[in-house]
């Protein structure tokens, strides 16, 4: 069956609103047991759509969906994890609990926010409605389609299973807070692939915001720039986040690659990276850091089992890796790694990346990041590194930094670290209260 939104009312000038015969034409077409709702080319100006099972929505092109301007026309449908600004989660195209759902075509879906909005002015802006929102659905997808100039977290799924995310467009103002690509949220069975993300938060970040296990999921393939993280996991991680794959990316600019923040006492394991090349403008493109978000919080949390496998980054920056000395990280692997320098680093100065806005970290926790290392690894056991190259691009080259500082950690193994050109001088490796180390 398909069904046409102007056959039942939706004009598509910019300016009538379009919702309801939209929400009409969705809701006939899941009753008579499913199909095609197309959009054809116009300007739907529209409130909150509520998504049906077995409905495909088609944007055909030149059909764009526009998020209205009144409040009143987006339902509030739950508050924002963590307190997160603005404080409730409205959103342009929501779904709760339905299945067979896919949202395709060469359309355009647009937030609305397209301007720039700070930190500090977000306080007083408490309209940011995400531009999809899904809960408790199954069997669903998005294909080709366009989502831009979201005002929240562009495409947000919570507890969703067997999710296919293609060749999608995300597109959004990189001054504008919050502004997130996608985020599975506690869920399972979901394949990311051939997406292009422009985002002003993290590009793809995995996250369990109320205590719901995410696991086996894939991301490949994909082109990400970010003002913040382009692929991360947590820092919101009420439970385990566990078959983790990211693959063949392509990371023109960002302020972190690759990070897992952990926070929130859960476990993190079998996270897999391979096959990305990224340019990044900050201390420390790759972190690992496992710090409570709240320092006298007993719930610590695990990292084991994580690999770096066929990564190139250009970057002034270095690698963060800590654990703690209850928890530290366990079974990391880094194999076939190019790090290019460009710039120099502040040393003295050098701060880790706290991972999240509203933490209170413990004040006499000793800075690890003033250490003059390409990879910075503090409380970790069983760990390789493998074809190591550190090249110096910058012009003239400086003799600055060794390659990797240990600090209490259990069992090593350094094959082919270097720095290229090598300085007589450079220490490749220095260890403090380190035990089981083997370089060749």
């Amino acid at each position: 069956m398909r069904l046409n939104v102007k056959d039942f009312g939706a004009v598509g000038d910019g300016q009538a609103l379009d919702h309801e015969a939209i929400q009409t034409t969705m809701d006939q077409c899941s009753k008579t047991g499913g199909g095609t709702v197309v959009v054809p080319a116009g300007s739907y100006v529209c409130g909150t759509l509520q998504m049906r099972s077995h409905v495909c929505l088609y944007l055909e092109k030149g059909a764009m969906l526009h998020c209205a301007a009144n409040p009143a026309l987006f339902p509030i449908i739950a508050p924002t994890p963590y307190g997160n600004l603005p404080g409730q989660i409205q959103a342009l195209l929501w779904a709760d609990n339905v299945e067979h759902v896919t949202i395709a075509g060469y359309g355009t879906i647009d937030g609305g926010g397209s301007t720039a909005l700070s930190p500090e002015e977000a306080v007083d802006e408490r309209f940011r409605p995400a531009l999809v929102f899904y809960r408790d659905c199954h069997n669903i997808n998005f294909l080709d389609i366009r989502l831009q100039y979201s005002s929240f977290w562009t495409l947000h799924l919570l507890r969703c299973n067997n999710v296919r995310i293609h060749g999608i467009t995300i597109y959004n103002n990189q001054d504008r807070i919050n502004t997130d690509g996608i985020d599975p949220d506690g869920c399972r069975n979901v394949i990311i692939s051939d997406c292009n993300i422009v985002a002003g938060d993290d590009c793809i970040v995995i996250k369990s915001t109320e205590g719901d296990v995410c696991e086996d999921i894939t991301v490949t393939n994909c082109i990400l720039q970010s003002r913040h993280a382009a692929l991360k996991i947590g820092t919101e991680a009420l439970s385990n986040i566990r078959n983790i794959v990211f693959n063949n990316c392509t990371i023109p600019m960002a302020n972190v690659v690759l990070a897992l923040y952990m926070k929130d006492g859960s476990t993190y394991e079998n996270i897999f990276f391979t096959n990305i090349v990224a340019n990044a403008d900050n201390d420390f493109p790759i972190v690992i850091d496992i710090t409570p978000r709240y320092y006298k919080d007993p719930r610590i949390g695990q990292i084991r089992t994580i690999s770096f496998e066929n990564i190139s980054i250009t970057s002034k920056g270095r690698c963060y890796i800590e654990g703690t000395q209850e928890h530290p990280i366990e079974n990391l692997s880094f194999r076939n790694i190019t790090w290019n320098t460009t710039d120099t680093c502040d040393f003295p100065n050098a701060q880790k990346p706290p991972g999240a806005r509203r933490i209170d970290p413990d004040p006499t926790k000793t800075n690890e990041a003033v250490h003059p290392y390409q990879f910075l690894i503090m409380y970790a056991r069983d760990i390789y590194l493998n074809n190591i190259v550190c090249y110096d691009r910058r012009d003239p080259q400086l003799d600055d930094r060794g390659v990797v500082y240990l600090r209490n950690v259990d069992r090593a193994m350094f094959d082919y670290v270097r720095l290229i050109p090598d300085p007589k001088q450079a220490i490749h490796v220095s260890m403090e209260q380190c035990t089981n180390i083997i370089i060749r």
